[in-house]
């Protein structure tokens, strides 16, 4: 009988060992106090603008917009993608011109000549995830082609790219049923992972990755980077013959790190959740309210330095995801708010 409440009583205790250490790891016991080095103006309206890139050489940022507060109550309502000039501050919903379903989540850039800038898209249609291939003329876009592999790529987040239809693509879980998903993030299991499309092909090139999320190539093209909000690191690998990874090191970030990107000065920019729990209440009530963070990462000889730039407890923006540096402008985007913000230097 004694050795049976003994059992009882431990097993109690781990218990309450792991929903603490789980609430600790999340950045449950954080204190947020709002800071800033910079002045903020809310744009918008945009639902949901998750990701955004930008295009240097013209200064127009382009915005991955969705709805998914009305996908989850059943509202089928195509997301869009946003032009943005930084310049004249002036917001465009950019036409189109496919039929499908459009969910855009992540989204990458390349210019391939002078008139040929190319937008690469992650989409999320009810028959399957899909990578869609834009072609950017002044303010539409034009339709190419899409890009699947149902069997890997089957979570798609994020995608990089190194040449035309060549890119990286994060597969942000390693499990398809949402209960196997909710395993992952709640166990910190490193099941995701980065995957490499050759322009006819999909492989896995790094793998054991918990939450594999945002993913950037360095301003040199020979590292890849990929954010772990679960692990709250961004990992470094070394790009090799044939695209192949080797894994450098991590940069420890103590946050939930979302979408990244490097500005001119080869510093590397973070969306970050500094409270996950949080921001998974958020995700499910919007009533609840969710902080946000901006990082940057300052590369030196001998190793990296940390900074956060930007942290709100959510009154000026929610659940941010990505931070783009462009001259003495930082745009800031969210997963679930309906606005960006677009701070300039104090």
């Amino acid at each position: 009988m004694k050795k049976s409440i003994i059992i009882i009583i431990v097993l109690i205790l781990i218990v309450i060992a792991f929903v603490i250490k789980t609430l600790y790891d999340a950045g449950e016991f954080k204190t947020i106090t709002s800071l800033s080095n910079y002045s903020c103006k809310p744009v918008g309206s945009i639902p949901g603008p998750e990701d955004i890139v930008i295009d240097y050489n013209s200064g127009i940022a382009y915005i991955s917009s969705d709805d998914r507060r009305a996908y989850a109550r059943g509202q089928n309502i195509n997301g869009a993608i946003y032009s943005y000039n930084t310049k004249t501050k002036v917001l465009n919903k950019m036409k189109t011109d496919f039929p499908f379903e459009f969910h855009p989540h992540g989204i990458d850039l390349i210019a391939i000549t002078k008139d040929k800038l190319l937008l690469y898209v992650v989409n999320h249609r009810t028959d399957g995830h899909y990578i869609e291939k834009f072609l950017i003329k002044e303010n539409t876009l034009k339709y190419i082609k899409s890009i699947e592999d149902q069997n890997l790529m089957f979570s798609p987040n994020d995608c990089a790219m190194v040449a035309e239809d060549m890119f990286y693509v994060t597969n942000d879980h390693g499990n398809k049923s949402a209960f196997g998903k909710s395993l992952e993030e709640y166990l910190q299991l490193s099941n995701s992972y980065v995957l490499f499309y050759n322009g006819k092909n999909f492989e896995i090139k790094a793998e054991d990755i918990k939450y594999a999320n945002g993913v950037t190539l360095s301003p040199d093209r020979l590292k890849l980077f990929v954010a772990s909000p679960v692990g709250k690191c961004i990992k470094v690998y070394t790009i090799e013959k044939g695209y192949n990874l080797t894994f450098l090191y991590d940069i420890q970030c103590n946050t939930g790190v979302d979408n990244i990107t490097f500005d001119r000065q080869g510093m590397l920019w973070a969306g970050c959740h500094p409270k996950l729990l949080t921001f998974v209440k958020h995700s499910k009530n919007e009533q609840a309210i969710a902080p946000s963070e901006i990082i940057k990462i300052t590369f030196t000889d001998s190793g990296y330095k940390k900074e956060t730039e930007f942290l709100d407890d959510g009154k000026l923006i929610q659940s941010s995801t990505v931070g783009v540096r462009y001259n003495s402008s930082l745009l800031i985007g969210s997963v679930f708010d309906n606005h960006i913000l677009d701070c300039s230097s104090k």
